[in-house]
């Protein structure tokens, strides 16, 4: 008797461990679940020095889309001019900006007076526009080329 009796708690006790282990499993796999943030787009983070000359080649390139980082890191690893820094007389070459882009301004190398916006979204990283247009010949209305 004082043998099945010891028989019985040791099976109690293996099956507690069992229990025990199987939940922290699962609890495991849930958390790296949660934690992984799997099916979320975050943006890949960048860091490129300014710079703000593009080839016209460079342009086409670019497709809407893309990450900034992939973008920026491809044209010579330059930022663009920020809004704030870039002169009126090319900001009226474009339509306003849809509110929450950030945009960068750029100039064409290989093609003078020409100039180029890109505009990506904060939240996804994603190039959501890509327009150019010319000082000398701008559109009617002075609005950008899309592109």
């Amino acid at each position: 008797m004082d043998d099945s009796a010891s028989y019985r708690r040791r099976q109690r006790r293996r099956a507690l461990i069992g229990w025990v282990g199987g939940l922290a499993a699962v609890a495991g796999v849930a958390s790296l679940i949660v934690l992984s943030g799997s099916g979320s787009t975050k943006p890949k983070p960048f860091k490129v020095p300014y710079g703000e000359m593009m080839t016209s080649a460079q342009y086409a390139e670019i497709e809407e889309g893309e990450q900034a980082a992939d973008v920026l890191e491809g044209l010579l690893d330059a930022s663009g001019r920020p809004e704030r820094l870039t002169k009126e007389y090319v900001l009226v070459l474009f339509p306003p900006a849809a509110d929450g882009l950030y945009c960068s301004y750029w100039e064409f190398k290989d093609k003078p007076r020409i100039f180029a916006r890109l505009c990506f979204s904060p939240s996804t990283g994603e190039l959501v526009q890509k327009l150019k247009n010319s000082v000398e010949h701008p559109l009617a209305g002075r609005q950008g080329q899309v592109v």
